[in-house]
């Protein structure tokens, strides 16, 4: 008996180490920071937007994966740069992909410089901390004011609303041509792409507590 008790005590030892050491480790957070400048989205994983247009079918959507997720330099200014793919579903005609592993994005939040890739529609995700006027300027919004976390746009009675939650993603986008409903795209990706809490040593964590408990139920059963 004493020496599965002592087995236990190892056992409880490695969840406090793991779950300290996840908690602590710079990549629990499962997303990119260059210094002060975060990019919320994970390398890889695909985020989609729900479009809706009143006068076509369901089902169209748009969907974005950053392919890296680097530092590098823009405009001679140190930059967090972001490439990403962007591509949108049609019920009739199926995919087409409008942006091919190309610049999405660079920021540096120090220096209050962002940069917008040449094909970007709207800002899908932005860098962290949040800098609304700085986004707004960085898409070249026309007469528009802030409230909240939606940047809103003006012009000959249109509107664009584009709200983003406090993580950087766009959760809504509405336009609206003299106030009825144009086109709308919505965040369809679970809670806008937060990462498990430990990252990848959630991992370890549920390993380890998976071979605790088949021991000790062994163990009991002798």
């Amino acid at each position: 008996m004493s020496k599965l008790k002592n087995v236990k005590k190892i056992i409880i030892g490695l969840f406090i180490i793991s779950f300290f050491f996840s908690f602590f480790s710079p990549n629990a957070i499962g997303a990119t920071t260059i210094e002060d400048t975060t990019f919320p989205a994970d390398v890889g994983k695909t985020y989609t937007w729900k479009i809706t247009h009143p006068s076509e079918a369901k089902g169209n959507k748009i969907t974005f994966k950053s392919e890296s997720i680097e530092k590098g330099v823009h405009n001679t200014i140190d930059a967090l740069v972001v490439n990403c793919t962007i591509r949108q579903y049609h019920p009739l005609i199926g995919w087409a992909t409008s942006v091919d592993n190309e610049l999405y994005m660079a920021a540096n939040n120090t220096q209050n410089y962002l940069y917008f890739g040449d094909y970007m529609f709207f800002p899908n995700i932005i860098p962290t901390p949040i800098d609304l006027t700085l986004v707004a300027e960085a898409m070249h919004a026309y007469n528009y004011s802030i409230v909240d976390n939606t940047i809103i746009e003006n012009y000959y009675g249109d509107t664009d609303e584009y709200t983003f939650n406090t993580d950087g993603f766009l959760t809504s986008y509405v336009s609206k041509e003299d106030g009825e409903l144009a086109l709308k795209f919505v965040l369809d990706t679970g809670d806008g792409g937060a990462a498990v809490p430990f990252g990848n040593y959630f991992l370890i964590f549920m390993v380890i507590g998976v071979v605790a408990l088949v021991y000790l139920k062994k163990h009991k059963i002798r």
